[in-house]
């Protein structure tokens, strides 16, 4: 039996085709977070530190089957809380099978770079207190080092009609790294290494 499609039928076939294509949605890739202050971040981690990240591996969870990166960090400075010396923050990532994995919304982590990074012990394991939120980029100034925020996507605030996008201010105010230092000490005390 010989199948016959005239032009109306391949008409019909391809707008069923694209209303298909419209109505699928699309996949996420988006990751949505709570926007936090500088003092809120700071109450929810276990400590603010000054880090240089010296070194980035990959594995694979052993439980999950999932890519993990796994980034060295050197504190030179813990601003509140209490971090040791040295510590390895996880995150999910990297490299599986030939496909890449990741969590957007996460903070990227570079070896050689220096960053101030809320961080989270939880269970022994070091974590990003509030993924991008969590890493501030250092700018060595003349006079000053600055500090710099990526608020970039994914942030929602609460507001009296519920979760609204958090909206970054169109002039991004420059904050200095000591300004950063002097209000969360005012706000939660003094840091230490361990």
């Amino acid at each position: 039996m010989k199948l016959f499609m005239s032009p109306i039928h391949y008409g019909i076939a391809g707008l069923l085709g694209l209303a298909l294509l419209i109505l699928t949605p699309p996949s996420a890739e988006a990751t949505s977070a709570l926007y936090l202050s500088d003092v809120e971040q700071a109450r929810e981690s276990t400590a603010v530190v000054v880090a240089r990240v010296t070194a980035v591996r990959h594995s694979v969870h052993p439980k999950w089957n999932r890519p993990l990166k796994h980034s060295r960090i050197e504190i030179e400075e813990v601003i509140v809380g209490s971090a040791p010396k040295v510590l390895s923050i996880e995150q999910f990532g990297g490299v599986l099978d030939g496909q890449v994995h990741y969590i957007p919304g996460d903070a990227h982590l570079l070896p050689g770079e220096r960053c101030v990074l809320f961080l989270r012990e939880v269970d022994g394991g070091w974590f990003l207190t509030a993924m991008k939120q969590s890493r501030y980029e250092l700018i060595d100034g003349a006079r000053a080092t600055f500090v710099k925020r990526d608020l970039s996507e994914g942030l929602f605030v609460h507001t009296k009609e519920g979760l609204r996008p958090f909206a970054a201010p169109r002039q991004r105010p420059v904050q200095l790294l000591q300004q950063l230092r002097e209000k969360l000490r005012r706000e939660l005390g003094r840091g230490t290494l361990r």
